[in-house]
């Protein structure tokens, strides 16, 4: 009976493509996986411990025993609770700043202040400072002096923050930030109280996605999910190297010991991702992002301007971070198009036999189905939104998209240095 043989090639090429999903869904997207052991919830009263009641029975002294006993064992099992300082960096927007700070007001947490870092006037820092006094003691306002053009706005307003502080804990955030609930202080520094050893609580938040108009709109949110994605399952890893300052705990000892961003104040940024990686290791550090700490910022019509400057300065400030992550990253594209042109060339080659066509079919199929199913449910984790179709189509843009960002931006990578803040008015 007739057959038509089937090359040796195309067997080869359906090899490459088990190979590669392989490899990429099991080793390469292991950070991405690992999203799914963040918290649904995050009940930051769940370990306190219920008081012992006294057994009725029992005669006054046996009573008075064992209530001084249960008083002394409660003192030892009760964790230090830390003061905390919500270092606020903002620039002037009242309306942003009047929500943020009514909501950061009414936060569970016992004992914590809120310093107001303006990037303002001495004038119009008094005047804050007058306005919120009302809304609470807890606030106090200061602001970045005049003539420091040729530093890191960002990082100098932190550090003045930080200078100001009182508590133990530092949380820094910015003023255009949206609280999603009373627990989120707690539940940023609670790694504090739970381990001592801790130093870096590491929050998460994300851009508000409806103000960024436009057909790439769910292509920026897949971009950002998976850069995002990486640095937290890193750290899950207990490899961290990068955290978000727009909600970031760590203590204030930790801060001065480091000499805090002295080594960075050249650069505009690096605040947030060359900070963590000066300090953190895998047993200082602890992942603290819950459906009740992640913040979401708005920029309103600036949000794609935003989005892309801190893109920009990611790639920048990249060539100082550990090159694992950015490895990893590069090889889950790269692996996107050797699984399809694999799956293509095994057809092409084995025609008019349709078997090798038929197995890179179901090989290609299976491997999406897996793959968007960890993508979506790292975003249904980090609060982004569940994309379908389009997640094999973006990750096969993603690094076509890459080059093209790198090019476009590479002759303004310069402005990333702060001598050359007066050219970028």
């Amino acid at each position: 009976m007739f057959s038509i043989q089937i090359p040796i090639i195309s067997w080869i090429l359906v090899g490459v493509q088990i190979i590669t999903v392989f490899i990429l869904l099991f080793i390469v997207l292991r950070p991405l996986r690992l999203i799914r052991r963040l918290p649904v919830e995050y009940n930051v009263d769940s370990d306190i411990p219920a008081a012992t009641m006294p057994d009725e029975e029992t005669n006054e002294t046996d009573e008075t025993n064992e209530t001084n006993e249960t008083d002394v064992a409660e003192e030892e099992r009760t964790p230090t609770i830390p003061k905390v300082s919500v270092v606020v960096y903002s620039t002037v927007d009242e309306e942003l700043l009047t929500a943020f700070l009514k909501s950061a007001c009414t936060q569970d947490y016992p004992d914590f202040e809120i310093i107001v870092v303006c990037d303002a006037s001495l004038e119009a820092s008094g005047i804050l400072s007058e306005k919120y006094e009302e809304l609470s003691n807890r606030v106090y306002v200061t602001f970045i002096p005049p003539g420091s053009h040729n530093l890191s706005r960002r990082k100098l307003a932190l550090t003045i923050g930080i200078k100001a502080a009182k508590g133990d804990v530092v949380l820094t955030t910015v003023a255009n930030a949206i609280i999603p609930s009373d627990n989120w202080i707690s539940t940023m520094v609670r790694p504090f109280i739970e381990n001592p050893a801790i130093e870096l609580s590491l929050g998460y938040s994300k851009p508000d996605y409806q103000e960024i108009t436009g057909p790439g709109r769910y292509y920026k949110e897949f971009f950002q999910l998976l850069t995002d994605a990486r640095w937290i399952g890193y750290a899950l890893m207990n490899k961290p190297y990068r955290g978000d300052g727009f909600n970031l705990a760590f203590l204030r000892e930790t801060f001065f010991r480091c000499k805090g961003y002295a080594k960075t104040m050249h650069l505009h940024s690096g605040e947030d991702d060359l900070f963590v990686n000066d300090i953190a290791d895998g047993t200082n550090t602890a992942v603290a992002i819950s459906p009740e700490a992640i913040l979401t910022t708005r920029w309103g019509e600036g949000s794609k301007r935003i989005f892309n400057l801190r893109r920009s300065q990611y790639d920048f400030t990249a060539r100082w971070l550990p090159l694992g992550p950015f490895v990893r990253a590069g090889l889950a594209s790269t692996s996107q198009w050797v699984i399809l042109l694999a799956g293509v060339g095994a057809a092409l080659f084995a025609l008019p036999n349709l078997i090798p066509a038929i197995a890179a079919a179901v090989i290609w199929l299976v491997f999406i189905i897996t793959e968007s199913a960890i993508y979506r449910k790292a975003a249904d984790k980090l609060d982004a939104t569940v994309l379908s179709w389009q997640i094999p189509l973006f990750w096969l843009i993603k690094p076509i998209n890459n080059l093209y960002f790198r090019a476009v931006r590479r002759s303004s990578r310069f402005k990333n240095f702060t001598w050359q803040r007066h050219k970028l008015t």
